[in-house]
């Protein structure tokens, strides 16, 4: 990586450049920010996701997650997506 001027950097790979400013390489730092949360949150609960995802495939309408589960997964569109699959 290079620096450009005070403001933007320069990355390089093979032959293959790009200049970001500073704005711009914040953004994508808090995007991946975000995603490395969402991720590691997702892989907390994969477990219960699958025992869902088999619970509701055999189900014809919305089956409702016990307590326990994780809250960021929306289940009700899971569902949703399971039974349009089928």
């Amino acid at each position: 990586m290079q620096i450009l001027a005070e403001y933007s950097s320069r990355i390089i790979l093979d032959r293959t450049s790009i200049t970001l400013k500073l704005p711009e390489l914040e953004y994508l730092l808090l995007n991946l920010t975000t995603l490395t949360n969402k991720l590691a949150r997702y892989k907390l609960v994969e477990a219960d996701v699958s025992i869902y995802v088999h619970s509701a495939a055999v189900a014809t309408a919305f089956v409702p997650p016990i307590e326990s589960v994780f809250q960021y997964v929306q289940y009700d569109a899971l569902c949703e997506e399971i039974n349009s699959d089928l």
